[in-house]
């Protein structure tokens, strides 16, 4: 048997047509073999559908995966075994146990991501955020922890730089697991962080619950208010370790 797993740091990846990294290994007897860590970039699953066919992949372990392309998988043979959220080492001794158990739970209509195409998505979050006096840095997708882009600017108020993380929707089966492993990646390092997708319920929520602001591209307008002097661009929420930016 060969298993792929699509994974982000020690955890399984949320969305597999959006992972740029696969661990890939042989089981044999128990016994992990020719392990590799293979890196795959792009902006679709096609090309890592094809990853597995190249490496003879017969077996994949998963957390989000959009019917498409877990159809041409199973159609090419791997077993593919989705809605797994744990570590990519959980995973690897569930799976030699046989206790491997995808979840049946089916997505929140209300929890799926947006449907603009990600590249328009990253090109107006960028101009949105240059347009605003913000310098943005375009983080490499295999490093990005969900991380698309970092601007900064001087605060207003003491002179020192604030970074901002901006996630782009679109890396994750569900809204909400992309939310929450952002939060997790940007919560100590960064002193404000956005998420860039069309509005709803759920979304709202989380990003709330996290302390995210959320921007969404769809609403005319919504960033045009002329926010004052004491306050940042774009960002209505506080500022961590600029809290008198967030002052009336």
């Amino acid at each position: 048997m060969k298993v792929a797993i699509p994974q982000l740091g020690p955890v399984i990846a949320p969305c597999f047509e959006a992972a740029t990294t696969f661990f890939i290994a042989s089981e044999v007897s128990g016994q992990l073999e020719n392990i590799q860590t293979v890196k795959c970039i792009g902006s679709e699953g096609y090309r890592r559908v094809r990853l597995m066919r190249v490496h003879e992949v017969d077996t994949l372990i998963c957390n989000g995966i959009k019917n498409l392309y877990r159809d041409m998988l199973v159609a090419s043979g791997v077993r593919v075994i989705s809605r797994i959220s744990a570590t990519v080492e959980q995973a690897l001794a569930d799976l030699r146990s046989g206790s491997l158990v995808a979840s049946r739970q089916a997505p929140d209509s209300g929890d799926t991501v947006c449907d603009m195409p990600r590249r328009e998505l990253l090109e107006w979050a960028r101009r949105l955020f240059e347009q605003r006096g913000y310098v943005v840095t375009l983080v490499p997708g295999e490093d990005a922890f969900l991380i698309d882009m970092i601007a900064e600017i001087s605060c207003p108020q003491c002179g020192r730089p604030v970074r901002v993380a901006i996630c782009c929707g679109a890396h994750a089966y569900r809204s909400t697991i992309e939310i929450t492993e952002f939060h997790h990646n940007t919560r100590l390092d960064y002193h404000a962080r956005v998420y860039v997708s069309p509005s709803n319920p759920t979304i709202e929520t989380c990003c709330h619950d996290y302390g995210i602001e959320l921007v969404d591209p769809s609403v005319d307008g919504a960033m045009d208010v002329e926010t004052g002097s004491r306050r940042l661009p774009i960002l209505k929420g506080q500022i961590r370790d600029h809290e008198r930016l967030s002052l009336p």
